[in-house]
């Protein structure tokens, strides 16, 4: 009889639930392209009608094809979005067209269900589980959040991040600082680069901490480190890590670069 420990089966439940997340119709693996939208009007390959925007909205003009509520667009319409935010805008047939906002610029992602990342996808590679890799930290928070301007996937585009504080954990005898963002409830999220980056991993990865102690200690599972969206598309605008966030060793724990 094979004995799993409470760690080991925790992150399985925790890694399944993962990979469908992202293998649903509108997941991170259906998305087919990425547009920014021009001041004047015209095409955008894969979905009928014309498309621009200003700095206050993005439009588009169609003759029906496309659908919005599940009624047909005739004419023109329009929609606005938050900085970084995304809106499930429009429809051709099955295929999403979302609008969203990176660093003041409207552009459209489009999804959709038949992808081949969708049909291809057989899961993510991991490194094996390793109790080594569950780490105490703590956990210095700003006076007030500070927006840090950093780099992303995309080579024309720069994004802001809130930065709330550092988190200082100490790994393979060296001890770091990480700069961290808020993921709600009370938890973290680090973005960082580290030695496997390249061959075996992603650029760059991710992970969210526990939370939060009120004596600012906090628990860093690298196991259940993940990939950002990038990783699986090339249409990613994933934000990199604040510079500063690197790790000088190989952190052999959590998501494997997906071939």
């Amino acid at each position: 009889m094979t004995v799993v420990s409470d760690l080991e089966q925790d992150w399985q439940t925790w890694h399944a639930a993962r990979e469908q997340d992202l293998d649903t119709a509108y997941g991170w693996l259906s998305i087919v392209g990425f547009d920014w939208l021009p001041s004047a009007p015209g095409p955008i390959r894969g979905l009928p009608g014309k498309w621009w925007a200003d700095d206050e909205r993005a439009y588009v003009k169609a003759d029906g094809e496309l659908t919005l509520g599940g009624e047909p667009v005739q004419g023109e319409t329009s929609a606005s979005v938050a900085e970084a935010g995304s809106l499930s805008w429009l429809l051709y047939g099955d295929r999403l067209a979302e609008l969203v906002l990176r660093g003041g610029r409207y552009a459209v992602r489009q999804r959709d269900p038949r992808a081949s990342t969708r049909r291809g996808f057989s899961g993510i590679p991991t490194y094996p589980l390793n109790p080594d890799w569950v780490v105490k930290a703590y956990y210095t928070p700003y006076p007030e959040p500070e927006r840090v301007e950093v780099a992303t996937a995309r080579d024309d585009l720069r994004q802001h991040v809130t930065a709330v504080g550092t988190v200082h954990v100490a790994l393979g005898g060296s001890a770091y600082e990480l700069v961290a963002t808020a993921a709600g409830g009370g938890r973290l999220t680090l973005s960082f680069h580290d030695e496997t980056n390249g061959e075996e991993t992603a650029p760059w990865r991710t992970v969210t901490t526990g939370v939060v102690e009120k004596d600012h200690s906090v628990v860093i599972d690298f196991n259940r480190t993940i990939n950002l969206p990038f990783a699986f598309t090339p249409y990613g605008t994933c934000p990199a890590p604040v510079p500063g966030n690197r790790l000088a060793l190989p952190l052999t724990a959590g998501e494997k670069k997906v071939r």
